[in-house]
């Protein structure tokens, strides 16, 4: 493992994009549409590996310029037709948050058809996707790496913005060397899994330990286009000091993405946005589509990708750090634990109470720890 220190530079964009909502792209009310497929069904999930994931598709409505935060759709009717005449639907999460599964265990795509999404909303509205397809070749994970680094940040003191830094970690990946025949239209993004204790309460208690999930921290996606690999290509930085997720156990399921052109372009004109302030700069502005309105007035945003997936889970072992990570949350707990903002008194009594995550005080199916 490479070990060496450098300093990176943090408080300018960089070439990661954040999981935005697709919320105000533009001035008319309308649909927002977020989904996509892979070549990988729930059950080959289940191998990465993790609890397994259906794929789904988000529903939101637009408002207007005012910007007001978006309303979720529910009642559509959602589904996937495939170019061999088969049709598979989605399934309403009744939970009113304008998700919907496809609870197909083994559906998957392939190449040897195509893909589109069909949308039947309550008021009789049909919106369809352009038929899209399977990007062609291979998609090899290369190995992963991590470095340890100092990285420039913005930080306050004293109640002002000042520039400090942290002391942490780079993780990159090693992209196989391989010859294309075609530019590669990439993007990663992360799940991170982390164990928490709770400090205050016996080893042998039920809520001492929970498995955390968060869709917040390392929350950025990375874009990469190349046609030769043989680089190393950074995915994210961790900070080491005080960061409790790597105390005990810390993983991340990395999905490396293989998109066509036109997702691709999608996925950079919403980097360039963000580039200018996010998807609430004014005036708003529209993002490329391949979904049609067929027959009513709502505008449509989003794009419906099916993509090349590999997954692997990369898992942070602290004993290759030159130094050790000191786990302060019993003494935290003792001595602060009313006061520390970081850690509100609940989650010293009980796991389940930890606030940065969903925390489950049942181990992941895979687990062998």
């Amino acid at each position: 493992m490479k070990k060496y220190w450098f300093l990176v530079i943090a408080v300018g964009f960089t070439s990661c994009l954040e999981k935005y909502d697709f919320n105000v792209l533009n001035l008319n009310e309308g649909l927002v549409v977020e989904g996509s497929i892979s070549n990988i069904s729930f059950d080959a999930s289940k191998s990465f590996p993790s609890n397994g994931r259906y794929f789904k598709v988000e529903l939101s409505k637009t408002s207007d310029v005012t910007n007001q935060r978006d309303e979720k759709v529910n009642g559509a009717v959602v589904k996937i037709k495939t170019s061999q005449g088969q049709e598979f639907v989605y399934t309403d999460s009744g939970l009113g948050d304008g998700f919907y599964y496809l609870n197909e265990d083994l559906f998957e795509a392939n190449a040897n058809a195509e893909y589109q999404l069909e949308i039947l909303l309550e008021d009789g509205q049909l919106i369809e996707s352009d038929w899209e397809a399977l990007p062609a070749g291979e998609n090899e994970i290369g190995d992963f790496e991590y470095s340890e680094a100092i990285r420039e940040n913005y930080v306050f003191e004293a109640g002002e913005k000042v520039i400090g830094t942290e002391k942490g970690l780079k993780v990159s990946l090693n992209v196989p060397n391989d010859n294309l025949d075609a530019n590669q239209l990439v993007k990663w993004s992360f799940d991170p899994l982390w164990t928490f204790t709770a400090a205050m309460v016996p080893s042998d208690s039920p809520i001492r330990k929970c498995w955390v999930s968060s869709d917040q921290y390392l929350k950025n996606v990375v874009l990469g286009k190349f046609k030769k690999g043989g680089f190393e290509q950074e995915l994210f930085f961790m900070e080491t000091a005080g960061n409790w997720r790597l105390y005990d156990y810390f993983s991340v399921l990395v999905h490396q993405e293989k998109l066509s052109p036109g997702y691709y372009q999608f996925w950079k004109d919403l980097e360039a946005q963000g580039d200018k302030g996010g998807l609430f700069d004014q005036p708003p502005f529209g993002l490329n589509t391949n979904f049609t309105n067929t027959n009513g007035p709502w505008t449509v945003n989003g794009y419906f990708g099916v993509v090349n997936e590999s997954t692997v889970r990369w898992t942070f072992n602290p004993k290759e750090l030159s130094y050790v990570i000191e786990d302060d949350l019993y003494d935290f707990c003792l001595e602060n634990g009313q006061n520390d903002p970081r850690l509100p008194p609940g989650q010293c009594y009980d796991c389940r109470a930890h606030t940065l995550g969903t925390a489950e005080n049942t181990a992941p199916f895979w687990w062998e720890g």
